[in-house]
């Protein structure tokens, strides 16, 4: 139908400019919004397992960080669930840096290999001893602590055992943490006891409960988490060689295999951070030595 006063092949042309600019804009509305997406995703994206730590970065503006229940290293409040620790503030720190944003996911100790080759995070950010079998599927950064370790935690007035060596005796039975540094320097230092292989997927002190239990005459673990379990149960047990750990293990940030260049940047970091005074003011705030811990 014809507007009065005006031609029809003007109503034409006005109609095809509305529809041009229409679908012009429309494109371009699309382009900005896919642009936007593949620069800016959302921050709770999975990692991908076919690249490393910086790519998953870069595609979705976060670091999805693997953390367990390591205090002081990574602590969880049990109400807000809120993640805190000397860990935690390191990874925090290079968030800050980077301007992005920080996923957290709870690991569980026994699978943070296989959950971590799967791409549930991309950073292990608790200290992960560093130790030959792992070295086989897991790349490191430079160690950022070390801990003594092949710590021996007894019952209160047992009096067998003078050193490391003395517990290759038969009859008793050695509690370790289920692919630990402890469970391996125990196989491959005592020949005579029983050695129990003890599940520590949500409790890192669970092989000092078997002492406890009587499952176990005694249970090996590094210094830091022998001191913690020596604390809330004084009178109970004993802890041995704590001032003279037999052995010493170095940790780090762990990555998946294949993620050697993310793993040599998260290097850079802790120097920096290290060069700048901030790894030492951590160390303080959580009341942590530079030596062995």
């Amino acid at each position: 139908m014809e507007e009065k006063g005006i031609p029809k092949t003007m109503i034409s042309r006005r109609d095809s400019s509305r529809i041009t600019f229409a679908l012009g804009t429309s494109i371009i509305a699309l382009l900005i919004s896919l642009v936007s997406f593949w620069r800016f995703p959302s921050s709770t994206s999975h990692p991908s397992t076919t690249t490393g730590i910086l790519e998953n970065i870069d595609r979705t503006g976060a670091i999805n960080v693997g953390y367990g229940i390591y205090p002081p290293y990574s602590q969880e409040d049990p109400i807000s669930k809120q993640v805190s620790g000397f860990s935690v503030d390191i990874i925090k720190e290079i968030a800050k840096e980077l301007g992005v944003k920080v996923v957290w996911h709870r690991i569980n100790w026994n699978t943070m290999s296989a959950d971590l080759q799967r791409g549930e995070f991309d950073v292990i950010a608790d200290p992960i001893f560093q130790t030959i079998p792992r070295a086989r599927e897991l790349a490191f950064t430079e160690p950022y602590a070390y801990f003594g370790t092949g710590i021996a935690i007894i019952r209160k007035g047992d009096h067998r055992f003078t050193n490391f060596d003395s517990l290759d005796l038969s009859g008793i039975v050695v509690a370790a943490g289920q692919g630990s540094a402890e469970e391996t320097l125990a196989k491959n230092r005592l020949v005579k006891p029983q050695i129990v292989s003890v599940s520590t997927a949500n409790d890192l002190l669970q092989p000092f409960n078997d002492v406890i239990s009587g499952r176990a005459d005694v249970a090996i673990a590094d210094r830091a988490d022998a001191k913690r379990f020596l604390q809330e149960h004084p009178s109970t047990v004993q802890a041995l060689w704590l001032d003279h750990p037999p052995a010493v293990v170095p940790a780090g940030f762990a990555l998946r295999f294949s993620d050697r260049e993310g793993a040599e940047f998260l290097t850079v970091c802790l120097r920096n951070l290290k060069s700048m005074g901030i790894i030492d003011a951590l160390q303080k705030k959580y009341h942590l030595s530079q030596a062995l811990q």
